[in-house]
């Protein structure tokens, strides 16, 4: 009876401790803080230089930096390239050659046909000639191939008023320039008609430094027996 005793009492202190020594591992166990919200962001401004940084990086396409750059061809501006050597030929199978810059005037340049002189700075205008790529040739007078010239496609009546002006060192005058001249009514437009024998012939107004105001008409007729220019004063007409 006493050992029993005995036992039971052991097995009561036994239980004790174990639960004792619980008690104290739970107390030394550092406890799981209490769960938190997730903090707010803070709202970017829409004009803020961060918030458009962000939206720039986001809006750029990303690129390879070692692919090629393909740039746009250039437009062509003002007028083509000069070409005198043509001219150059020209003047020295005449027995002239020209010792200073030969110039093509290109903004006249009309099918084969450029418009050419030389001189040794700005403002002089030597040797003036129109020569296509067949040999041909006009010059300001009766000589030359004026025929071949007038029957050349896409030579009209008025750009071949502009052309012989320029060959003469004159200004074409029409009905509708604002030019002032003398006996303005009697200023016609210009003519280019080809007879059924071939036979050109153009018409068209002229005015001549330092008389720019008494403007003259200018006839060409060109034919197989040759040209002839016959020249008007308006006054006379």
């Amino acid at each position: 009876m006493t050992l029993l005793r005995f036992c039971g009492v052991a097995i009561i202190i036994a239980s004790c401790a174990k639960q004792g020594a619980a008690d104290q591992a739970k107390q030394a166990a550092p406890g799981k803080p209490p769960p938190q919200a997730p903090a707010k962001a803070e709202p970017t401004k829409p004009d803020s230089k961060d918030a458009k940084d962000a939206k720039d990086a986001k809006d750029t396409p990303m690129t390879d930096p070692k692919a090629p750059i393909h740039k746009a061809p250039p437009t062509p501006n003002g007028p083509p390239p000069e070409d005198t050597a043509r001219y150059v030929a020209w003047m020295d199978k005449r027995g002239t050659p020209i010792k200073d810059k030969a110039r093509e005037d290109t903004y006249l340049r009309v099918g084969d046909w450029g418009f050419f002189d030389h001189g040794p700075g700005p403002g002089v205008f030597l040797d003036r000639a129109g020569l296509d790529r067949a040999g041909h040739a006009i010059v300001p007078g009766e000589t030359g191939d004026w025929q071949a010239f007038f029957t050349s496609p896409g030579v009209d009546a008025a750009g071949a008023l502009k052309r012989v002006a320029w060959l003469f060192r004159a200004s074409g005058v029409e009905p509708t320039s604002t030019t002032k001249v003398n006996h303005k009514d009697k200023i016609t437009a210009p003519v280019l008609s080809v007879a059924k024998d071939g036979t050109v012939t153009f018409t068209g107004w002229l005015v001549y430094p330092p008389n720019m105001g008494n403007p003259l008409r200018m006839t060409i007729t060109a034919g197989a027996g040759g040209t002839k220019l016959v020249k008007e004063t308006a006054n006379k007409l």
